[in-house]
């Protein structure tokens, strides 16, 4: 009687078939990390350009003349200058397809609701696409 030793060709062939289903599973799961890493760095420099809307909206408030209130801030002036910054068209900048929309929410006064546009794409059901930041300015 004759012992057979090692692999035989099949089983050699469906490991590696097993192997490399395996391999492709992982890099899919870098993939997806990675899309995940830069999403989630691309919202964060969002917030903080929603941020800089806020500001912009508060310091063309403290320029206008004291008899006029917040409804009286011209907001495609603060967009215009919200564009010059962030929409700079450079390969390093993350938000450089963004958009900026100014609305005053009428129900309440001196509220605003900004919202950044990351890209021409509606936002996904990830929630991923759109900045939404509400913010109040004080009354004089």
């Amino acid at each position: 009687m004759t012992y057979q030793r090692g692999f035989t060709l099949i089983e050699a062939l469906v490991a590696l078939a097993i192997l490399a289903f395996g391999l492709m599973g992982i890099a899919a799961m870098q993939l997806n990390a990675l899309n995940s890493a830069t999403r989630g760095y691309q919202h964060s420099v969002a917030t903080l350009a929603a941020v800089d809307a806020q500001e912009r909206l508060w310091e063309t408030l403290l320029t206008l003349p004291p008899a006029d209130d917040c409804k009286d801030i011209s907001l495609s002036s603060v967009r215009s200058s919200w564009q010059t910054h962030w929409g700079r068209n450079s390969p390093s900048n993350p938000l450089r397809s963004a958009d900026l929309a100014l609305q005053p929410i009428s129900d309440r006064d001196c509220d605003y609701k900004i919202t950044v546009k990351l890209d021409d794409a509606e936002a996904d059901d990830e929630g991923y696409g759109n900045v939404n930041y509400t913010v109040r300015l004080p009354t004089r």
